[in-house]
């Protein structure tokens, strides 16, 4: 932009150099009323040909249902990966339609190599900090710091850094 200005005849401006994030993986994360997550996950088996990888219940919620809830589901479709989670309320479920109180939505998760300095980076850049840095919890378990960003945009972001792999060096890192 600076340039396009100054071959335009305007004035140079001076950028700031910019310190990017280190991004080794990104999951969009699928936030699904529960308890139709069993059902989605079926659809994107059936319909779109996905493979089903991982998946993390919360077995004490079994009590109350049929069936666990699903904190994650990692799904698969040709080289892609996705998540799929079951939601209760408007926590973490991003921006989307209004279903009796739930925002069906999406979010993208980002595993990055530095949990602190992602989400330093983002809210410098006008983001706002969902809550503050955690260390496992339900949904990331005991093995992983995370945190979550909303964009300028309404987008819900997550920084995830694997504890054991944070000195890690990626086979082809992508910088944003």
């Amino acid at each position: 932009m600076a340039e396009q200005n100054v071959q335009n005849g305007g004035a140079a401006e001076k950028v700031a150099p910019v310190s990017l994030i280190t991004v080794t993986e990104c999951h969009p994360r699928l936030s699904i009323k529960a308890p139709n997550g069993e059902g989605a996950i079926k659809f994107y088996v059936a319909v779109l040909g996905a493979v089903e990888l991982e998946r993390e219940t919360d077995l004490k919620r079994k009590a109350d249902q049929e069936r666990p809830y699903i904190y994650s589901a990692k799904l698969k479709l040709g080289s892609f990966t996705f998540l799929v989670t079951e939601s209760d309320s408007l926590v973490d479920s991003g921006e989307g339609e209004v279903d009796g109180g739930f925002k069906q939505g999406f979010n993208l998760l980002l595993t990055v190599v530095d949990v602190d300095a992602a989400v330093s980076k983002a809210v410098q850049a006008g983001a706002a900090a969902v809550g503050e840095i955690k260390t496992g919890g339900a949904f990331f378990g005991d093995g992983q710091r995370w945190a979550q960003i909303k964009d300028p945009f309404g987008i819900c972001w997550f920084f995830v850094t694997p504890l054991e792999k944070k000195a890690a060096v990626p086979e082809a890192p992508v910088t944003v």
